[in-house]
């Protein structure tokens, strides 16, 4: 049997969910090997790191060669002893098989060159480096065909290996868009499943809520048993997905249940890592502390591991927190940051981010923690990692404050107050004239002010006047003809009964209508209406 066939065989049955199909005769020689490999830790059978050092070893050809590398480094993302297997280094190099594959001039035959490149991306996302399974992702076409098979199932792999690396590398924007298309072309029944789990861990981190949640449901309901690395993974990236929703209980159940064991063994070193993070938050958030040590002693044995380092110091700094001992965590929490970066992983620097400032909260009150959230954010909405914008404004809420607003949101980034405050400056007045309208303090105008100059990026009060200048009132949603019409007649000073009259509808459907035009257009009151219409009129004249 050729090469091709043999491969095809293996790759179909890595997309099966069906353990008896991956236990199939690959062949001899380095490249039968290689198979079996694959085979073997997509089964969680650590016989695979012997068939993955056998193939490195015996390998002479390119082809061959790359198959080699790619499972050797896969191995090493599976199972925690293979770190440290010299036998698992490059025969040519005798440095890191990914590196080396990534260098390595010499050409893999035509055939097998999408499916062994998007295996040596995958064992380096598998390794949590995200930054060389970036840079090897951009050298790498995506594959419209697999051994020239067009709805060949390792086709949706492919996409689904390039959405979690764009994902992981913090790009949530582009993600979803890869996502999207492996949902719309999965095959099989288990690929949409592989690929709904993607795009919950795409929307999650998209802060997609509704979207999330239903996706979520999905796979949790499908009935998938998780038996190897893509139906465990299923629910890993589902309960990526609610995580991102905040939703610890079912994002908990989800990886117990793919775990295989309390030390969630059953998984990779990264999953089985950010899995037992999950754990310690889930404790930490329900104030059991003894339950958050329990679950950190199980992740101390992979604490020098190079693939959990940032995980676990990041479990320090929770269980840290949890103690009140805000320099302990401040220390872990800067410490896992930097490693995270270190690799590329910009998700979870992001959820570094995020402890280091609860820390400093605790530890100062937050003026630093400020600071470094609001640098943050402009980064997220760069990439539409607006999970962070969320957890990050979560936090600042606790004392007090609020992250600076889009500035390409404009009126949409201000709150309610911001937006009567706004329409005042761009009517000329004063601080102190629109301290006494509103009823506020001239340092609070004043610290509207600059909220407002930030959301429209304009450094003056007259710039705010002409960001507001528009045929149509500044409101967030465009009204209907009916709402319309009850705004110029709120203009025109009708209550809420003459309203009613004049229009013929009851006094309750006006009340309705004058409720959803306040939602719509972020005012707290008829004046507020008059302020917003009043702005929109003049600006049309």
């Amino acid at each position: 049997m050729s090469r091709a066939l043999r491969a095809d065989g293996v790759l179909r049955a890595l997309m099966s969910g069906d353990p008896e199909r991956l236990r199939a005769d690959t062949g001899a020689g380095a490249f039968g090997r290689g198979l079996a490999s694959l085979q073997g830790i997509w089964l969680g059978d650590e016989q695979a790191t012997l068939d993955a050092a056998e193939a490195l070893a015996t390998a002479h050809d390119p082809t061959a060669l790359t198959l080699a590398r790619a499972v050797a480094g896969l191995a090493i993302a599976q199972f925690p002893s293979a770190i440290a297997d010299p036998r698992l280094a490059d025969p040519r190099t005798g440095g890191d098989v990914l590196v080396a594959a990534r260098d390595d001039p010499q050409p893999v035959d035509q055939e097998f060159a999408p499916v062994l490149g998007i295996l040596v991306v995958e064992a380096a996302l598998a390794c949590a480096r995200i930054d060389l399974a970036s840079a090897l992702l951009a050298d790498l076409d995506p594959p419209d065909t697999i051994f020239g098979c067009r709805d060949h199932p390792f086709v949706t792999f492919s996409r689904i290996v390039r959405a979690r690396v764009l994902t992981f590398a913090g790009e949530i924007a582009a993600a979803g868009e890869v996502v999207d298309a492996a949902v719309a072309d999965a095959g099989t029944p288990l690929e949409l499943v592989l690929a709904r789990a993607v795009a919950a861990l795409v929307r999650g981190n998209a802060d997609d809520r509704r979207e999330t949640r239903a996706i979520v449901e999905l796979v949790e309901d499908h009935g998938v048993a998780p038996v190897d690395m893509v139906t465990r993974g299923c629910f890993v990236l589902a309960a990526y997905g609610a995580v991102a929703l905040g939703d610890l209980p079912r994002a908990v159940r989800l990886l117990l249940s793919a775990g295989g064991g309390p030390e969630l063994d059953g998984l990779r070193v990264i999953d089985r890592a950010l899995g037992l993070e999950l754990l310690v938050a889930a404790a930490a958030d329900a104030g059991d502390a003894d339950a958050a040590a329990a679950w950190l002693s199980r992740a101390l044995p992979l604490e020098e591991h190079p693939i959990a380092i940032s995980t676990v110091a990041r479990m320090r700094a929770r269980v840290a927190l949890l103690g009140e001992n805000a320099e302990t965590a401040i220390g872990f929490a800067e410490a896992a940051r930097r490693r995270a970066e270190q690799d590329g992983r910009a998700i979870e620097s992001a959820e570094a981010d995020i402890i280091l400032a609860r820390a400093r909260i605790m530890a100062t009150g937050g003026g630093s923690a400020a600071r470094d959230l609001a640098d943050g954010a402009v980064l997220a909405r760069a990439s539409g990692h607006k999970a962070y914008l969320r957890s990050a404004a979560k936090e600042l809420r606790t004392v007090g404050r609020r992250l600076p607003p889009d500035p390409a949101r404009g009126w949409q980034g201000l709150s309610a107050r911001e937006r009567e405050v706004a329409v005042l400056l761009a009517e000329g007045l004063t601080n102190v004239e629109i301290a006494k309208a509103l009823f506020l303090s001239s340092h609070t105008v004043r610290m509207h002010t600059s909220r407002i100059l930030h959301a429209f990026g304009v450094p003056t009060r007259a710039g705010v006047a002409i960001a507001l200048a528009s045929p149509d009132p500044p409101g967030a949603t465009p009204l209907t003809a009916r709402q319309n019409e009850i705004v110029a007649l709120v203009v025109g000073g009708a209550g809420n009964r003459e309203i009613a009259d004049s229009l013929g509808i009851s006094v309750s459907t006006v009340e309705k209508h004058v409720a959803e035009i306040m939602r719509r257009w972020g005012v707290r009151s008829r004046a507020g209406i008059v302020r917003v219409a009043g702005v929109g009129e003049r600006d049309a004249g």
